[in-house]
């Protein structure tokens, strides 16, 4: 029971990440040129078309993107291992200032040097906020998402084993939940910067807030509380 209540918890945390990584995904794309600021596929495309195009300013520009992007996740990876602090508290602080910082880039900055502060914070999200509830699911783009929830589904009319069938329709109704709290956050963004343009993105800085009183809230009142009842 008590690990049944941890994972609920677990997953309402996670679903509400991965509204705000829907949010700065579709922020970025909507606000900077259709550049996606969460993942360093399309980067590194653009990248190899620059370079043989001789295009070196924005070669540049994109490798620093990938460079940043690299460096967010080693920093969370050390930070893993070497430090004491909370990382998750850590992620959220951190895109409160990437928020900020966003909404006073002007719009005539080059817009793959504009999302810096986004590539950093999304990989280090990426990083810190793995799955919930065993599943492995990323917050911040839903590729491998759709995957697991196809898949899932897929099987629970596959399979005859009522335990299994279960098990797969939970699994795909979690990462069917990613998705839609994902593009929640992606239908928010678009809504907010078609009305507030740029300085949309100080909008994302509630449910940033919202999320870390969450984790504050079930980090001193619950999950202490289920310890102590277990050890009982």
């Amino acid at each position: 029971v008590l690990s049944m209540k941890k994972d609920h918890q677990d997953a309402i945390l996670h679903f509400l990440m991965a509204m705000i990584g829907g949010f700065l995904g579709g922020y970025a794309i909507f606000a900077r040129m259709n550049i996606f600021g969460s993942a360093q596929t399309a980067n590194l495309i653009e990248l190899i078309k620059n370079i043989f195009g001789a295009n070196y300013v924005e070669s540049l520009m994109r490798i620093g993107a990938l460079l940043i992007y690299i460096l967010a996740i080693m920093i969370a990876t050390v930070l893993t291992y070497k430090s004491q602090w909370n990382l998750k508290h850590l992620v959220l602080y951190l895109e409160m200032i990437c928020i900020v910082i966003l909404g006073f880039i002007p719009e005539d900055i080059p817009p793959i040097i504009a999302l810096y502060p986004c590539f950093f914070v999304t990989a280090f999200q990426w990083c810190i906020f793995k799955g919930a509830m065993g599943y492995t699911s990323s917050t911040i783009f839903s590729t491998n998402n759709i995957k697991q929830t196809v898949v899932s589904l897929t099987e629970y009319f596959l399979i005859q084993d009522t335990t299994i069938k279960q098990e797969k329709l939970k699994k795909g109704c979690f990462f069917g939940g990613t998705l839609l709290c994902f593009h929640c956050g992606v239908a928010l963004s678009y809504l907010l910067w078609s009305i507030f343009s740029l300085t949309a993105i100080w909008f994302l800085m509630i449910p940033v807030s919202i999320n870390l009183g969450y984790l504050i809230y079930i980090e001193k009142y619950a999950y202490p509380i289920q310890h102590i009842e277990k050890m009982i």
